[in-house]
Order: structure tokens, then sequence, then C-alpha cells
């Protein structure tokens, strides 16, 4: 799945969405301040690819992440991120309006 985000600002798309080609490598594409080409053959500047590697895969980075969450929570009495709860939000809403 791609989701494919384009605004007066910019251009975002993401590739692999929810299940990657590849485990450990998510790729995305972003230009900024993008405008149709000369004659509106194309756009420039062209977006570029961006490439994040990890050290294990997705599932297993969001395993960790939310043990190391509720383990700060309940050893250390810390309060729950907010980030996360707009993050996800956010997420949804852009996956949701693309359909």
């Amino acid at each position: 799945m791609d989701i494919t985000c384009a605004g007066t600002n910019g251009y975002l798309r993401l590739h692999d969405f929810v299940i990657p080609f590849q485990e450990k490598v998510a790729s995305f594409y972003e230009a900024s301040s993008s405008r149709f080409a000369n004659l509106a053959l194309g756009c420039e500047p062209m977006p570029s690819e961006q490439k994040v590697t990890t050290d294990l895969q997705q599932e297993a980075l969001m395993v960790r992440q939310f043990a190391r969450l509720v383990a700060s929570i309940e050893g250390n009495g810390l309060e729950p991120e907010k980030k996360w709860a707009i993050t996800s939000r956010k997420t949804q809403l852009v996956v949701a309006w693309t359909r």
C-alpha cells in the first residue's frame, strides 16, 4: 500500500506503508516547494528518495517501544507520552482521508 500526500508546500509518498518489501529498510519520497516544470511537463525539483534503516523488523521495533513505554509508566511512575496519541491519530486521519 502506498500513501501519497500532496499539498501547497510539498509532496510525500510513503511506499510499502503496511507490509514492506524489506523488513529492515523503509523508503519514502519527499519534495518541498515543488512546482510544475516548464510547459507543465513534470515537476521540479524532482522528489528525492529517503531510506530509513533499522536493526530489527518494524513489528519488533513496535513491541520494543511499547514495552519501554509501559516500563517507564509502571517502574518510574511517569505519565503516558502524549505524542503517541497525537501521532497515531494523525496517521489514522491521513490513511482514512486517502481511501
